[in-house]
Formats: C-alpha cells, sequence, structure tokens
C-alpha cells in the first residue's frame, strides 16, 4: 500500500492526527511545517513477515515507525539469524547509510502488521538545518540505539547463556521499576536477542526458578525473588 503527497495519513489507523504528529523527533516544527512533511512523505503499510528492506538495497530514505514493529537483524554466512534491534512507534530505520551514503547492510522486517512513514534523506537533512534541535533529537535516538547494540555485542562477548539472561530480567525490571514483568518478546525472539537457542532459554528459565530466584507467571511472566542473585551472576 503505498500513498505519495498525502496530506491525510489513511494508514494512521483510528489513532487520530498524522504520523508525523505522533513521532518525537517532529516536535519542534511548526503546523505549516509538519504538513510540508506529511506533503513531501511516502507512506508504506507492511503485513506481518514482510521485509521491509535487506543488505545491498539503496539507502537514501529515512524510515519512520507510524505503528507497528519491526526487526532489523543480520545472518551469517551459514544463515543463522542474530536480531540486532526490535524498533516500537515512534523509532526510525534506515539512518546508518542515509548519512553516509552507502547501501543498507541489515534486513528489516515487520513483526506485525507495520505503517511506515518514508522521508527522502534530502529533505530530511534540509529540516535538520533549519531546526538544529530537531537535529540533537535525532542523534539523542541514534546514541540509543548504538548504545544497545554495543550492549548487545558486550553481552555476547563477556556473558553465558545463564548471565545473558539474568542481566536481561534485571534490565527489563529497572526499565519498568518493578520485580514484576512481562516479557515482551515470545521465547524465540528473546532466545535470539540473548544468543542461545531456545530449549537453552527455557532450561535457564527453570534453572532459576527451581533456585528461588524468580517466579515464571504463565507464558511470559517473571516475578523476581531474589534480586541479589541475579546480581551476583554478573
Amino acid at each position: 500500500m503505498l500513498l505519495e503527497g498525502s496530506k491525510t495519513c489513511r494508514v494512521c489507523g483510528d489513532k487520530g492526527g498524522t504520523c508525523v504528529d505522533r513521532i518525537s523527533i517532529f516536535d519542534f516544527l511548526s503546523p505549516e511545517e509538519k504538513s510540508m512533511v506529511l506533503s513531501k512523505s511516502i507512506h508504506k503499510f507492511y503485513r506481518k513477515g514482510e521485509v521491509i528492506f535487506s543488505p545491498g538495497e539503496d539507502g537514501s530514505n529515512l524510515y519512520i515507525i507510524n505503528h507497528g514493529e519491526v526487526k532489523i537483524s543480520k545472518f551469517s554466512s551459514a544463515g543463522k539469524e542474530q536480531i540486532l534491534h526490535i524498533l516500537k512507534e515512534g523509532d526510525f530505520l534506515g539512518e546508518h547509510s542515509l548519512f553516509g551514503n552507502e547501501t543498507l547492510k541489515n534486513y528489516a522486517e515487520a513483526m506485525r502488521n507495520t505503517a511506515l512513514c518514508m522521508i527522502r534523506g534530502d529533505d530530511l537533512k534540509a529540516l535538520i538545518l533549519l531546526h538544529p534541535e530537531m537535529g540533537l533529537k535525532f542523534l539523542e535516538k541514534y546514541a540509543k540505539k548504538n548504545l544497545e547494540a554495543l550492549d548487545l555485542v558486550e553481552s555476547i562477548g563477556l556473558y553465558d547463556a545463564g548471565q545473558r539472561l539474568a542481566k536481561y530480567i534485571l534490565d527489563e525490571s529497572d526499565r519498568t521499576g518493578s520485580n514484576e514483568i512481562t516479557l515482551r518478546y515470545s521465547k524465540g525472539i528473546l532466545s535470539n536477542l540473548i544468543g542461545t537457542s531456545q530449549e537453552t532459554l527455557s532450561r535457564r528459565l527453570t534453572t532459576l526458578q527451581d533456585s528461588g530466584i524468580i517466579r515464571l507467571e504463565g507464558q511470559r511472566g517473571i516475578t523476581i525473588l531474589d534480586r541479589e542473585a541475579l546480581e551476583d551472576m554478573l
């Protein structure tokens, strides 16, 4: 589904407003400037499992998630996938190639039905020159993504599967401010994120529960019973 030059974004769903209104990097723009961005944008809808872009494709556009969820990943020569990021509403993708004049390096796939706002790189750069504060917001989100990627590399290099799981549980607890957390992803996705197999993940969760460190609640619920024991694993 592709709509060009539309001032009413029909892929925005029933949330009200437009995709530009709901994306934080555009908060500094006036209503007129937001309308200009919207008129220059291309709005695309991807169904769950559809590939948004692949390595080697042109990287001259920025993709911003209006609603939905996108997986960014790489594949080894043996065909093994490593998930690098899972992006949600308000996040963007394609920025590495946009500013480096390079082709795209990763795969992007819709994890559920997803609407994207695609903006030409030249238009975005012109806006940033007019609104430096917008550039700072862009850099803030860009830096956060890079730190997450570095954290992933560090975890895989320094920790074993049990330690990576403990770190993930602690990070989720810190993010939500609670010892009762709900896993955001399926065990298949989570095992990929922490660099292990789904079977190993299930065994490690059971071991933590049998040791009295956590309590499993249904399919995705986890209650931390002994936070200090989790921290001692790292």
